[in-house]
């Protein structure tokens, strides 16, 4: 699930609250490679367990052993050797006789012994909450940050020690990651004996997402987070200590300066009957979505539960028929409406345009910048292409270039890619208006900027709000407005 399509899913899961800002963060962890000494189960060898059974029967010198056995005493030796070392036998020195131990006596039973071993292996402590654990999962560096433009968290816990490291929370987190991970289980066996050293400890950033609410009455922000799908309300807890104390842990979405001049000249294009039809489906678009939420969570509900019996099962099949067809129609019902979109609503229908369009998107905005026109966006927007379908892009509000000459940069490399002729790339000078048309099947009008996103915490929430319509008419209207500046037949 991206992070779009959850925070539209949790839009409205806060009461007398709205989502007013959603992006990814990384979670600082403690990357530590360390040796671990390792009480291990190991067969005796063959000499081995003879010399205990001899050493058992009352034949405990090892010139009589060597006798018996035939073998010469240098191997003998050596064998007692290890098994004294392993606390196997005791050797009286005075009389070299030889003597079996407690853990001698249950190894000749079990024909096995238990020897320690050290092993390489890495332990993580999360920089936030300072569980320890071991983990196989893919974690980024700051350079990866970077370029996913993940937002790294500041760590909280300070770097690990063998002097902070806790014996029994180590011993737990292996224990826990052994019984998830049996393909590991072999590497790890036995009990933990100590930790012996750490070779190195740096820090890494596990993904997650953040959604940010604000409270229409109390104007309180509080925090979700979320570790893929699954919510996490130590790390929620952590941000909203962070938040509170005045630490910086999110950007504020700002208005640019110059964008304080509102241009209305498009919202004209709009019909009157479109715009009041969008107001009017305001109220029910919100319960609308509530419901989907709600019926979406008792459908995945239903499909996890593998404990039913046959009878139970057969029964719900039913209910998840009727659950399914239920969201289908609301969804059907929402989509062909006209409404007005708040901010989380924008980027999934960017994305949408561009992953299923056939013939055409159209974007206009102002600005082109990393925060809006990443990674993810030049990659559909490439996949467009290849479709063979047109990508147009209007931007530009001043003379001067205040847009990210990289990204300019990178566009105009994928125009000379064999299918970068259909890319259409127009500075305007003067736009101050927000537009999305994906083919003929709509068309958003907004406050958003589709293709940037500039962060200042020194000032508050952007609120966007935007129109969307399928109406054939208001659709050819605008693309006849925008050919005629673009000089592009739309």
């Amino acid at each position: 699930m991206t992070i779009e399509e959850l925070a539209k899913l949790k839009a409205n899961s806060v009461p007398d609250s709205i989502l007013v800002k959603y992006y990814e963060a990384g979670i600082p962890q403690w990357h530590m490679e360390t040796i671990l000494t390792m009480l291990k189960p190991k067969k005796l060898s063959v000499l081995q367990e003879f010399i205990l059974k001899f050493i058992s029967s009352g034949i405990d010198d090892v010139s009589d052993i060597c006798n018996f056995l035939g073998v010469n005493k240098s191997a003998v030796n050596n064998a007692v050797a290890v098994l004294q070392k392993n606390s196997l036998i005791a050797v009286d020195i005075f009389y070299s006789k030889l003597k079996l131990t407690d853990k001698g006596e249950k190894a000749l039973k079990e024909a096995a012994t238990i020897v320690p071993e050290d092993i390489e292996y890495v332990l993580y402590v999360d920089g936030l909450i300072g569980n320890v654990y071991l983990d196989t999962r893919k974690l980024y560096n700051v350079k990866e940050l970077h370029n996913f433009e993940i937002r790294p968290i500041n760590t909280t816990i300070e770097k690990p020690t063998i002097a902070t490291l806790i014996y029994d929370e180590v011993k737990r987190a292996i224990n826990s990651f052994k019984k998830n991970h049996a393909y590991e289980r072999d590497k790890l066996e036995g009990d933990l004996q100590e930790i012996s050293r750490i070779v190195k400890t740096y820090v890494e950033y596990k993904r997650v997402y953040v959604l940010v609410f604000l409270n229409n009455k109390s104007e309180d922000i509080e925090f979700q987070v979320y570790d893929g799908t699954t919510r996490n309300d130590d790390y929620s807890i952590a941000l909203q200590r962070q938040y509170n104390n005045n630490t910086h842990v999110f950007d504020f979405d700002s208005v640019e300066t110059t964008e304080e001049e509102t241009d209305n000249s498009l919202i004209s294009v709009l019909p009157q009957e479109i715009i009041e039809s969008a107001k009017s489906f305001s109220y029910k678009d919100s319960t609308l979505e509530r419901e989907i939420s709600n019926l979406t969570t008792q459908l995945d509900a239903m499909k996890d539960n593998s404990d039913d019996t046959e009878e139970q099962k057969e029964s719900a099949t039913d209910r998840i028929r009727f659950l399914e067809k239920k969201i289908d129609e609301m969804k059907n019902e929402r989509k062909g409406a006209d409404r007005i979109l708040s901010t989380y609503d924008h980027r999934p229908l960017l994305l949408e345009a561009l992953d299923h369009a056939q013939n055409m998107v159209v974007i206009v905005s102002p600005w082109i910048k990393s925060g809006g026109l990443n990674y993810e966006i030049l990659g559909r927007i490439e996949r467009v292409l290849q479709r063979k379908a047109q990508v147009v892009i209007g931007y530009g509000i001043s003379e001067k270039e205040d847009s990210d000459r990289w990204i300019l940069q990178r566009l105009s490399d994928i125009k000379n890619k064999q299918y970068g002729k259909n890319l259409h790339l127009v500075k305007l000078s003067n736009t101050h208006e927000k537009v999305l048309i994906k083919d003929n099947e709509y068309m958003v009008i907004t406050s958003f900027n589709w293709l940037s996103f500039k962060g200042d915490p020194k000032k508050g929430f952007r609120q966007e709000t935007g129109y969307y319509t399928e109406s054939k008419e208001a659709i050819k209207q605008m693309k006849e407005n925008l050919s005629n500046r673009m000089s592009i037949r739309l």
